[in-house]
């Protein structure tokens, strides 16, 4: 093989590996973006169980209510914690979550006051 169409092989798998990392990016955005509501807690509204990695049952928490955007729309939002963070929230905390249009809730936070 000449130099030339080593050079054209590398350029096509650089540009293939820049192109799979924008798709990747994008997904991520896609899938998991979304617009940060706000809400705070007064109480859990159910249980459920949960199996933690090394096989040992655990409580999960679901809560509800009403959560504000950044630019004060309400919205009814519904969510149940995970694996990774099974423990209640305590009455009047505030948690920043993350709503997706398709996938609904997709991730939550606990944060100490509201910006």
């Amino acid at each position: 093989m000449n130099p030339k169409s080593y050079h054209f092989i590398e350029w096509c798998l650089a540009a293939l590996l820049t192109m799979m990392i924008l798709i990747n990016i994008g997904w991520g955005i896609f899938r998991y973006g979304g617009t940060y509501y706000y809400m705070k807690i007064t109480r859990p509204t159910g249980t459920y169980p949960i199996t933690l990695p090394v096989n040992v049952s655990a409580t999960g928490y679901q809560y509800q209510g009403l959560a504000t955007n950044s630019k004060d729309e309400k919205r009814t939002i519904r969510f149940q914690t995970v694996a990774a963070d099974p423990a209640p929230f305590k009455r009047g905390q505030i948690v920043r979550i993350t709503y997706n249009q398709r996938y609904g809730v997709t991730n939550y936070k606990l944060v100490h006051a509201r910006p």
